[in-house]
């Protein structure tokens, strides 16, 4: 079975849109975030559920008319790792 991922509930977070950039408060730790794409879109695609990186580059690719392949998978894994690190995903 493959690493589940969950977001932060939207109610913990405050997002403002900026040009390419979004930033995101995250009101528990009083720490801001600037994230680009896809970052926005993985956490959205996320919502309140659970989630592998495949699931969310599935979802993404019907989303974006992406074709599913490893590498969607990969970039996914990718900033899911660096979310989980800043505190916007946790492993469930």
């Amino acid at each position: 079975m493959s690493q589940r991922y969950r977001a932060l509930k939207s109610d913990q977070l405050i997002s403002h849109k900026l040009d390419s950039m979004t930033v995101l408060y995250q009101m528990a730790s009083g720490v801001t975030h600037m994230i680009a794409d896809p970052v926005p879109a993985i956490l959205g695609v996320m919502s309140d559920d659970a989630m592998s990186a495949n699931e969310i580059a599935v979802r993404l690719s019907e989303d974006f008319d992406l074709e599913t392949d490893a590498d969607v998978t990969e970039i996914v894994l990718a900033r899911l790792d660096e979310l989980q690190q800043l505190g916007l995903v946790e492993r469930v």
